[in-house]
């Protein structure tokens, strides 16, 4: 039976999964070494993988079978497997989310909320915790930001695909994670960016008008450099990152982009920067724990170490400080974080306005599980005389 055949490869995966590497280059090794199973069954696999590390905690007291099928449930997958796990356990598909979680916890020994998420005490203040948490049930948009100047073109050619957004905010449009965007050719020229809303919005802290040289001290792949550079062309960056594959995958995208006042460096920020720039303005998209982008990457939750916040608020903490020697008297700083957490967002937002001499703003967490994108936090500040 072709169902039985799908939920003993998704099971066998499970088995042999031990979160040492992100659970999509898991899979896509893993089809690698099975090439027999077609491009239906492995996106039944996959779906029926991250349905289970988004829901199965709730479900502990289950077999692994019951496990997947109420997890198929709550994230509402419709494809082979889960109509026939539907049927087998008589569950109905018209019901919202949270009646669907209503009625398993009547028919089934369905944990709560705290135990699907048991970080709930540490969240940012602000954030709604049972919102967040059921977010981490349902799969966030693919958004995009389109470079100025390029809407039309970008919009013409979605309209020629036949791809349309779910959703529009200000210029960011969101799409449903089975869209196809990277083969466009506006994806490939550089007309689009594939970019999360929150992570477009933590530009919103920024004044109206920047200049001069901005340092991305934690750059990654050139993500907030990218947004930046788009909105104030002018203004001359320095990339560093301690990791040279995200440093030649942002050159790459820099290129594409057509962003040409940068430079890059190799730079690890546990030590201090040898170098005598001063800085107009610095961006510090610092390592965070990822609670804010758990609905994307929900084996992440099941592998968290409680004691990790504290560890990256003192990483962040410190990182703050070898770099803010290098940011001019007035200058900027932009401290983000793709963190829910309290102690890497505001209890640390205090801290660096007491330990490092700066003013604080302005702070926001960006509440992404209202939008299907990332929860993320940002604040700016000024530093003192």
């Amino acid at each position: 039976m072709r169902e039985q055949t799908i939920m003993n490869q998704i099971t066998g995966i499970i088995a042999g999964f031990d979160f040492s590497v992100p659970l999509h280059h898991y899979l896509k090794n893993y089809f690698r070494q099975h090439k027999q199973l077609g491009s239906r069954d492995r996106k039944i696999i996959s779906s029926g993988c991250f349905s289970y590390y988004r829901c199965a905690k709730l479900f502990n007291r289950c077999s692994e079978e019951e496990r997947l099928a109420y997890s198929f449930y709550l994230t509402g997958e419709k494809n082979l497997l889960s109509e026939y796990l539907f049927n087998k356990y008589s569950l109905t598909e018209k019901l919202l989310i949270n009646e669907r979680l209503i009625a398993l916890q009547k028919s089934t020994s369905v944990l709560s909320f705290d135990d699907a998420f048991p970080f709930i005490r540490h969240l940012s203040e602000g954030i709604d915790a049972n919102a967040f948490a059921e977010s981490l049930f349902q799969q966030p948009y693919v958004w995009i930001r389109i470079r100025h100047g390029y809407e039309k073109r970008v919009a013409d050619e979605l309209l020629d695909s036949e791809i349309t957004p779910v959703v529009t905010h200000k210029n960011a449009s969101g799409f449903l994670p089975i869209t196809s965007l990277t083969s466009l050719s506006s994806y490939l020229e550089g007309y689009f960016e594939i970019q999360d809303f929150s992570s477009q919005e933590t530009l919103t802290l920024l004044p109206e008008k920047i200049m001069g040289n901005w340092w991305d001290c934690c750059s990654g792949s050139g993500g907030k450099t990218l947004m930046i550079a788009n909105r104030f062309p002018e203004v001359n960056f320095l990339l560093t990152d301690n990791r040279v594959s995200v440093l030649e995958n942002a050159q790459i995208r820099l290129r594409k982009a057509q962003v040409k006042n940068y430079k890059i460096q190799q730079l690890d920020l546990k030590k201090t920067p040898s170098f005598n720039n001063i800085f107009d303005g610095i961006v510090a998209d610092v390592p965070c724990s990822g609670s804010g982008t758990w609905s994307r990457s929900p084996e992440n939750m099941w592998n968290f170490d409680e004691s990790k916040i504290d560890d990256f608020a003192k990483l962040q903490l410190n990182i703050i400080k070898k770099v803010i020697p290098f940011l001019k008297v007035d200058g900027l700083l932009l401290y983000i974080t793709c963190s829910a957490f309290a102690k890497e967002n505001e209890l640390n937002a205090k801290l660096l306005s007491s330990d490092c001499n700066l003013t604080l703003i302005q702070q926001k967490v960006f509440h992404g599980y209202s939008h299907h994108a990332d929860t993320m936090f940002g604040c700016l500040f000024r530093k003192n005389q």
